[in-house]
């Protein structure tokens, strides 16, 4: 995760930041990752103490104690299954009266600060505005829509976007080595949005087999099937990823019916459409393990019909992200897909 983490714009400006000693006395870290927000704080708090290179024996050890929430000049405020409390803020404002013990610098990582109720909010707003010297507050939050505007206001924002699908892959190889196939990371970081803590869900959780069957389903259903397989799928608790898997599905297919094109037109155009790194085919399809099934999709569907599911799935991903009814848009997205197909 760390590997992740090190090549964000986000990493790169705290840590020229703190080269200079020229770090804001309090920073807003959006990272939409709940489970690796806590590892995503403490990468960034080794910054502040010089010990993100691991140069000697004291980074190294400083290092290490920060990953043990253990070091004493790095105080960790971690609610885990619960909400950053009035009790906690008074916590910390008591630390932060208190001295650093190793060094000149005393840092606080607070997790996911977009929890914390109004009141525990503004019970850190003075702390906020007046720091004690040499006292450096890293909030974490999987979002910044429930963080007060006075809080942001007062603190410097540092954002990670989501992450490109084959770095979560290859996050997810050096986090499990050779227990899944490396197709299986492929699929599950597909299906991630980018974000890692979520493809591990979908790993760990075994899931993504289940889901892999219904998203087949419903790109091979008719239109007089439809309607039961809703029935059938529609409630699933996994939506987001289901929609993104069908996404990755047309794609696939899309890439194998280009491939069929050339066979038959070798016109330059349809060569740099199908092939436009220079990459055989199968090698770009996400899904290699399933590929007789895209086969299948890239039969049933029109060119024209596979380009035009990715503009349904996202107006179904849009829809869905204002409260949709689920399984209605799923309905329609499929439906729609399937009439282009008869144009």
């Amino acid at each position: 995760m760390q590997t992740l983490l090190k090549k964000t714009q986000a990493y790169h400006i705290l840590k020229t930041e703190c080269a200079k000693n020229q770090n804001a006395h309090a920073y807003l870290l959006i990272f939409n990752d709940a489970q690796n927000l806590s590892s995503a704080l403490k990468t960034f708090a080794k910054l502040f103490f010089h010990c993100d290179e691991l140069n000697d024996a004291k980074s190294q050890r400083i290092s290490q104690l920060i990953d043990n929430d253990s070091f004493s000049d790095c105080l960790c405020f971690f609610t885990e299954n619960k909400k950053l409390a009035v009790e906690d803020a008074e916590r910390i404002q008591e630390e932060s009266a208190l001295n650093a013990v190793e060094g000149e610098k005393k840092v606080f990582l607070i997790g996911d600060f977009a929890e914390a109720n109004a009141q525990t909010q503004n019970k850190l707003l003075k702390l906020l505005e007046e720091p004690p010297k040499d006292v450096v507050f890293l909030l974490g939050a999987t979002t910044a829509f429930p963080v007060l505007p006075t809080v942001i206001s007062r603190t410097k924002k540092l954002e990670i976007p989501p992450f490109d699908i084959l770095d979560v892959a290859e996050c997810l190889f050096r986090t499990y080595k050779d227990k899944y196939p490396r197709d299986t990371y492929t699929l599950c970081a597909a299906t991630s949005d980018g974000n890692v803590g979520q493809a591990q869900n979908i790993l760990e959780g075994g899931f993504y087999t289940a889901l892999m069957d219904n998203a087949f389903s419903l790109a091979l259903t008719t239109n007089a099937k439809l309607p039961v397989l809703i029935k059938q799928i529609g409630e699933t608790k996994h939506q987001k990823q289901l929609l993104a898997l069908l996404r990755i599905i047309f794609r696939d297919a899309l890439l194998l019916k280009m491939r069929t094109m050339q066979a038959v037109d070798t016109s330059s155009y349809v060569k740099k459409m199908q092939n436009p790194d220079g990459k055989p085919v199968d090698s770009q399809l996400l899904l290699r393990l399933e590929k007789q099934k895209l086969l299948n999709v890239a039969k049933k569907y029109t060119f024209s019909a596979l380009l035009y599911a990715q503009e349904a799935l996202s107006n179904a991903e849009f829809q869905i992200k204002f409260n949709a009814v689920f399984s209605q848009c799923l309905e329609i997205c499929i439906a729609n897909i399937l009439k282009n197909n008869e144009k």
